[in-house]
């Protein structure tokens, strides 16, 4: 996937930064991905995982999340690791990488996410990536 649209996706799972008719434009981006698959409650479960792994994760240790299957939907299994840590114009900044499959769909993306004066993890370009 390449680096524009992960980071599309990675902002559409940060409810912290996105607004609801933000979100619908994104949706055409990510129809036929894992993440565009989700159900609300499975989005908002991945979204606080996310969070998670960006606050308390350690670099080079993946963390686990999966949704169970209901309703006629498999389930979805997915590893978030944070990759790297860096300060980047004053702001502390992580390398992030999601791995998420659903029956046969595999979704992978990687992208920087830094942590703004408000506490809040919004995703963006880091310098000497």
């Amino acid at each position: 996937m390449p680096m524009r649209r992960a980071l599309t996706v990675a902002a559409c799972l940060l409810p912290l930064t996105v607004a609801s008719p933000a979100f619908a434009y994104f949706d055409n981006f990510i129809h036929n991905t894992v993440v565009g698959s989700m159900n609300k409650a499975e989005a908002a479960s991945f979204a606080k995982a996310v969070l998670k792994v960006l606050t308390d994760g350690e670099d080079g240790a993946p963390s686990a999340w999966s949704a169970p299957a209901r309703r006629g939907r498999e389930a979805v299994e997915a590893s978030i690791t944070p990759l790297r840590s860096k300060t980047d114009q004053g702001q502390s900044c992580r390398r992030l990488k999601a791995e998420l499959t659903r029956g046969s769909s595999h979704d992978e993306w990687t992208g920087w996410f830094c942590k703004q004066a408000d506490g809040r993890w919004k995703s963006r370009k880091v310098g000497d990536d």
